[in-house]
C-alpha cells in the first residue's frame, strides 16, 4: 500500500474555491479503483492551508489516479492559486516487514 501527506498553502483570495474543487476532487477519487482513503481537511488554525491524506493499494493504482481526468482538472483549474506544496510518502511503522 502507498500512503501521501500532501499539503497545500494556497492564496488567502483562493480559499472558498481551492475547497468547493478539493471536495469534489475527494468524491472522485474515493471512487477510483485501489482508493483505499481519500480524505482532504482544512486547517482550522490556517484556513489557507489543506491536507490530503490518500492511500492506495498499489503503486499501477496511484498512478492510474495521477493520470485520472479529474484531477489533470484540478491541476490545470488550481495550479494557479497554490502557493506552497509539500508531499511526503508516509510508512507505517506497524506494519509487518
Amino acid at each position: 500500500m502507498i500512503t501521501k501527506w500532501i499539503e497545500f498553502q494556497v492564496a488567502e483570495e483562493s480559499i472558498n474555491l481551492f475547497a468547493k474543487v478539493m471536495a469534489g476532487l475527494e468524491s472522485e477519487s474515493k471512487v477510483e479503483q485501489g482508493c483505499v482513503l481519500y480524505a482532504v481537511y482544512q486547517s482550522k488554525d490556517d484556513s489557507s492551508l489543506f491536507t490530503v491524506l490518500e492511500s492506495w493499494a498499489s503503486a499501477e493504482d496511484l498512478e492510474a489516479h495521477r493520470q485520472a481526468p479529474h484531477l489533470k482538472a484540478f491541476k490545470s483549474s488550481c495550479g494557479d492559486m497554490i502557493l506552497n506544496k509539500r508531499a511526503l510518502e508516509l510508512d507505517s511503522i506497524t506494519k509487518e516487514k
